[in-house]
């Protein structure tokens, strides 16, 4: 199969590390990969995919913009023409009455339009809460895959000198509101716990403020930026997500295939594959308090719990999943939408 994909942004956010991982996962499984880009993202294609530059620093409603990206779209002569994200979307549904192949376009995080999405011949989603929108004859649900990621157990309490006593839970992310860690640290206030904290971000002085008022039944670590977050899921008791949103959680997808145990606010992709007994209110620290507690009190329960999730993460969170079920997709809007002969 030949594939088209269009990306307008670049740089080294999740959704150009997606596009690179699909990219070299298709090249892997035999596919012919073209991608229309900006040449900063072209410049870290993986070998083999054929890069088009597209000048997409200009605005998407340019009409030279849409000229050029309409001229190059017809010249690759592609099975599918796949739209990553909302600009590059918006500029595809807009041309799609003159483009032989179909289109397809994956929606990564929760917008507010979603007009061209819903003028694309079908539409990839990274969580079931993205699909709602859709028909369900117009969507398909992708979830975004990772390596099998490799990890060594550490001894927690040695390495960030934490009372011996404690379980030692773990959270991952940007230091941003999003993520909700300063909900966290209210919620294990006065709980004899241990907590570490793996990222950076702009939240990190006000979140150094909350910690320093914390119980000192508490210990709390901000580690910083961290190289080797797999081993630190493995080797915590437990991964705790305290986002107010997420498109897709990435940290839920790592925690799964590290065996590690989770609990989560309601956010994609936790609250789809995590049961509903792991799952606690967006934005509710008592809650969270409690189910970690509860959860804290009843380890082999809590183990038990997570057998079915790391299944499925092992069967469809994987980046060989994520590719297979991508080429699945192509195929069943090819089936729905043939090309036309030339």
């Amino acid at each position: 199969m030949k594939v088209c994909q269009v990306i307008a942004s670049y740089g080294e956010g999740g959704l150009e590390k997606h596009v690179r991982e699909l990219t070299q996962q298709m090249l892997a499984s035999g596919h012919e990969v073209t991608v229309l880009g900006d040449r900063r993202f072209l410049a870290t294609l993986p070998e083999g995919a054929e890069a088009v530059p597209v000048r997409f620093a200009l605005n998407r409603h340019n009409p030279l913009l849409l000229l050029e990206l309409l001229v190059k779209l017809r010249r690759c002569r592609c099975d599918v023409i796949h739209a990553q994200a909302n600009k590059a979307a918006s500029m595809v549904a807009f041309l799609r009455r003159w483009l032989r192949s179909p289109t397809i376009g994956t929606l990564h995080n929760m917008k507010r339009d979603l007009r061209a999405f819903h003028k694309l011949d079908h539409v990839i989603t990274v969580s079931q809460q993205l699909a709602q929108p859709f028909r369900s004859a117009q969507v398909s649900v992708v979830y975004n895959g990772i390596d099998q990621p490799t990890y060594r157990r550490l001894d927690l309490r040695s390495v960030y000198d934490l009372p011996p006593e404690l379980p030692v839970l773990c959270a991952v992310g940007r230091l941003v509101p999003a993520k909700g860690f300063d909900l966290l640290l209210d919620a294990v206030d006065g709980l004899p716990v241990s907590l570490l904290i793996a990222g950076d971000g702009p939240e990190r002085a006000r979140l150094e403020q909350r910690v320093a008022r914390l119980s000192a039944a508490t210990a709390v670590r901000l580690l910083g930026h961290q190289h080797d977050v797999p081993s630190l899921m493995a080797s915590a008791e437990a991964v705790v997500i305290a986002s107010r949103r997420e498109g897709f959680s990435y940290v839920c997808n790592e925690a799964l295939l590290c065996n590690a145990k989770i609990v989560s606010t309601d956010v994609p992709v936790a609250n789809e594959v995590l049961p509903a007994d792991l799952i606690v209110p967006v934005g509710d620290a008592a809650a969270l308090r409690q189910k970690v507690s509860a959860l804290l009190g009843d380890m082999d329960g809590w183990e038990g719990l997570m057998q079915a999730p790391r299944q499925l993460a092992r069967e469809r969170m994987t980046k060989q999943a994520m590719c297979a079920h991508t080429v699945a997709t192509y195929a069943q809007v090819l089936k729905a939408h043939p090309r036309p002969a030339a």
